[in-house]
């Protein structure tokens, strides 16, 4: 006898061939199915986070340069506040500069009129003791006599602008 019986062998072949179709049916078909979606969902979850990281890179960029323009117009308006302080300042010492030099000529002018008043006082306080000496020494002469004053001014004053 021999030790591998034709029909058992056959058997086993036909039972292992439609144990695999079976199994490729029920088993392989879905199993293979199901790993191709589970690869196609890894593909598509990786293009999707390539795609947020280009989108993170853009965004980032664009935040740069509107946070470069924030700080270049920053730097804009503190010029322009600079600059408007500057001429702000220098208008008001140019301001006072003007103003001291009219207190300067308002108070010269009044020092020439003081000057001038005090000068015709002084006039006016000589001439009276003139007259008062020359009354004494002639006798006669009133002191209250404006005419008389008056024209000793005069001749003073002229003897006194040489």
């Amino acid at each position: 006898m021999s030790l591998i019986n034709p029909y058992t062998f056959i058997f086993t072949i036909i039972n292992l061939v439609v144990l695999y179709l079976i199994l490729r049916k029920f088993l392989f078909k879905p199993v293979t199915k199901f790993m191709e979606e589970r690869s196609q969902k890894i593909r598509n979850s990786l293009e999707e986070a390539d795609r947020k990281v280009h989108e993170a890179n853009d965004l980032k960029a664009q935040y740069e340069e509107i946070l470069k323009k924030a700080d270049d117009e920053g730097k804009a308006i503190i010029e322009r506040a600079e600059k408007y302080a500057r001429e702000k300042a220098d208008k008001i010492i140019e301001q006072a500069n003007i103003e001291a030099k009219a207190i300067i000529d308002r108070a010269k002018e009044e020092a020439e009129t003081e000057k001038i008043k005090a000068m015709h006082d002084l006039r006016v306080n000589l001439s009276h003791l003139i007259i008062e000496a020359a009354s004494k020494a002639i006798g006669n002469i009133n002191v209250d006599d404006d005419e008389i004053i008056n024209e000793v001014v005069k001749e003073a004053g002229a003897s006194w602008n040489k």
